[in-house]
């Protein structure tokens, strides 16, 4: 049996290596979102059994946002704290659909919020379409 050097790499909180020429992530698992207008949402989440300690990691469009378990009225939310100037963003889970919006307040999930994307979760095993082989 040949063995390899493993490099390992932290990046954004996650452990990443690798064993030959092939990538190894340690750690929880990205599920990918397809988006409706064609853009992948990529996100990890951590500690989803405990809401105090919950939290998503989103990234679309090159952009990764940091959030934390919320309140919702159903479903799953996680919200992200706002820069100063800035509008937090919620990442809000109801079934295989993923839904980030602009967040002004804690409480915002019980009127409009400005929808930015609309996604729905990929499935390992659902049809290629080409963007989604390459976030398996």
């Amino acid at each position: 049996m040949r063995s390899f050097p493993l490099r390992v790499l932290i990046l954004g909180g996650g452990l990443f290596g690798l064993a030959g020429n092939a990538p190894v992530h340690s750690g929880p698992a990205i599920v990918p979102y397809q988006c409706g207008d064609g853009r992948i949402a990529n996100v990890v989440y951590d500690s989803g059994n405990d809401y105090v300690h919950a939290s998503a990691r989103v990234t679309l469009d090159g952009r990764t946002i940091d959030m934390k378990a919320a309140p919702t009225l159903y479903g799953v939310r996680y919200r992200s704290e706002a820069a100063p100037g800035a509008t937090a963003l919620a990442w809000s889970l109801r079934g295989e659909e993923g839904v980030l919006s602009e967040a002004p307040t804690d409480m915002s999930y019980v009127s409009a919020e400005h929808e930015l994307a609309r996604c729905t979760r990929v499935r390992v095993g659902a049809a290629d379409d080409g963007a989604t082989a390459a976030h398996r």
